[in-house]
């Protein structure tokens, strides 16, 4: 199955997909989902202190979890 997947600026209500040739003359289905960019995180110290506290094995679950690394919303 060939797949296009592309993120779009809306201008107006419109949006527009070019499509490779293997499409002419077919059936697609068109899902529209409203897009959130993830936070791009640049901080080189958060990272590092993430690493450090997963690489110990004397810690509890608990404090495992990596605090600069947020869940994405779906």
């Amino acid at each position: 199955m060939q797949v296009v997947r592309e993120i779009k600026k809306v201008e107006g209500r419109r949006i527009t997909i070019d499509l490779p040739d293997t499409f002419y003359g077919k059936e697609v289905e068109v899902i529209v989902i409203p897009f959130k960019r993830a936070p791009v995180l640049d901080d080189r110290a958060e990272w590092k202190r993430d690493f450090q506290s997963v690489s110990q094995w004397d810690i509890s679950e608990e404090d495992v979890k990596i605090k600069s690394w947020p869940v994405e919303e779906f």
